[in-house]
């Protein structure tokens, strides 16, 4: 059975049963830091056709694995929204349903924390500096954008192949230069 519509079930199942809402971010992974703050990864759980990925900071004393960002129908809850707003440092999705295999975070010298999915960084917070040194929110967009592709509805293969080259060239080994540059 499609993947979609598999999907498509279990979420109105879900909601038929919760009374429709549910927790907008799934846990995947936490880093436990020194510093102020640890730092998790959620999946979006709405992300039927391009996955969404968060990295939040979170204060020592919130439960990674307690967040809970409810949405239902009329979308996320505000203040919710708001609250989940004021801590994400980092934010991506899979637009086109590249490289999304394998998504997780990690600390690298206990500075630099990296996403990446699909065995390429994608997103890099510096602790030292407290900033987004690269946050491409829409990663498959701005490829079309700055590269001048031409967007492929038929051959899905030439696509991620020249998708992949920018994301290595643009993103992962811009990445890989920042941390070796400032380590």
């Amino acid at each position: 059975m499609n993947k979609l519509v598999i999907l498509t079930i279990y979420i109105l199942t879900c909601f038929s049963i919760t009374g429709c809402s549910s927790n907008y971010l799934d846990y995947k992974e936490h880093i436990e830091t020194t510093g102020q703050y640890n730092y998790a990864f959620y999946m979006d759980s709405w992300g039927i056709g391009d996955q969404g990925y968060y990295v939040l900071q979170l204060e020592k004393d919130t439960n990674p694995k307690d967040v809970y960002v409810e949405i239902n129908m009329d979308g996320i809850n505000p203040k919710q929204r708001e609250w989940m707003d004021n801590r994400t440092i980092l934010f991506n999705y899979a637009e086109a349903g590249y490289h999304y295999q394998n998504p997780n975070i990690k600390l690298i010298d206990n500075r630099f924390l990296v996403f990446s999915r699909g065995g390429y960084y994608y997103g890099l917070y510096d602790l030292k500096t407290q900033k987004d040194t690269f946050n491409i929110g829409s990663p498959w967009n701005e490829f079309i954008e700055k590269s001048g592709y031409y967007y492929e509805k038929i051959n899905r293969e030439k696509e991620e192949k020249e998708y992949t080259i920018w994301v290595e060239k643009n993103i992962h080994d811009n990445i890989k230069k920042y941390i070796q540059f400032n380590k």
